[in-house]
């Protein structure tokens, strides 16, 4: 198993490293990670990036893509009152801009050798993620994601692996047997498999208030998806313990979004609710090892949030010791 951690492109995590590569390579090869998974922004330069680092690319992901993939006009206006605000999202006005965008993307991971893709597989509102209502099932955030990914991806590649990452909202979540063996036999990419986010799985249960209780629940997930655990191929590595926080009644936060008075603060608030649930913290705890031990992957991601380069450092540590202990 190799061990990576994850760094985006974004200014602010290259700014813990004052955006020198040769620093993030030291910092690399002083923690003894094996490289690193890039969140790659659409317009950095690859040329800078040094490829012997880099193991895997986590793809953009567009939470309220559903509406716009199926031309859902009323939906859309709703969402985004101007036209240059959907442009602004989507970074194009048709659903095939979509197509055009991974097709790009896949071509920037080739270029940069990367192993594996990321792909989230969810769909969600702002309003919703307070509220538990959806507009979708599962079953039809995967369907129109099956249909984006197989005409965005070629059929017939050596390209990079093609991770699917969970969420707690629609679409991936582990917790159906059936689903998650059909979706994967859908993908038409050869080169597929899964990536199990901790932290999203446990946030799919509103009861677990400890780390025996995430790696019990874990443990009984994983383990009813029968032979289709074999395509779990990575882990992206933190810990949630939802049960305090789920289990307050946010009507009053839902009421604040509804009635902040521009989108800066609307955002504000929605950012906080986001990262009380996941919060990117690393998982310190013993049981980390076991948790592994049951996902079994073949890599696996320190995805913390640090606000520092020596917060990150204290935080793979701490991961190392509960892997290695």
């Amino acid at each position: 198993m190799e061990k990576l951690f994850h760094l985006s492109t974004t200014n602010k995590q290259l700014g813990l490293f004052n955006e020198d590569w040769e620093e993030i390579q030291n910092f690399v090869s002083k923690h003894q990670m094996d490289g690193i998974e890039v969140g790659l922004t659409m317009d950095y330069d690859l040329n800078r990036i040094p490829k012997e680092i880099v193991k895997g690319v986590h793809l953009s992901f567009y939470p309220m893509w559903l509406d716009f993939w199926r031309g859902n006009e009323e939906k859309l206006r709703e969402l985004f009152p101007s036209k240059e605000e959907r442009i602004a999202y989507y970074k194009g006005e048709q659903p095939e801009d979509l197509i055009a965008s991974y097709k790009l993307q896949y071509e920037r991971a080739k270029a940069l050798e990367a192993e594996y893709m990321v792909f989230h597989v969810s769909h969600i509102l702002p309003e919703d993620s307070f509220t538990y209502t959806f507009d979708y099932s599962n079953q039809e955030v995967m369907e129109a994601t099956i249909e984006l990914v197989n005409k965005a991806f070629p059929k017939e590649a050596d390209g990079p692996l093609l991770l699917f990452e969970n969420l707690w909202w629609p679409g991936l979540n582990y917790k159906d047997p059936e689903l998650t063996k059909w979706f994967i036999e859908q993908i038409e990419y050869p080169n597929k498999g899964y990536l199990v986010d901790v932290s999203h799985l446990i946030l799919t249960n509103n009861q677990i208030g400890t780390e025996k209780d995430a790696y019990m629940y874990i443990k009984k997930t994983i383990e009813a998806l029968g032979p289709t655990r074999k395509w779990i191929k990575g882990v992206h590595l933190n810990k949630a313990l939802p049960k305090r926080y789920m289990s307050r009644d946010n009507r009053y936060l839902l009421k604040r979004y509804q009635e902040a008075p521009d989108n800066r603060q609307k955002q504000t608030i929605l950012k906080k609710h986001i990262h009380a649930l996941d919060g990117h913290i690393p998982f310190d705890h013993p049981l980390a090892k076991k948790i592994i031990e049951v996902l079994n992957p073949q890599y696996c991601v320190y995805e913390t949030a640090p606000s520092t380069r020596y917060e990150l450092a204290y935080f793979i540590k701490k991961q190392n010791e509960a892997l290695d202990g």
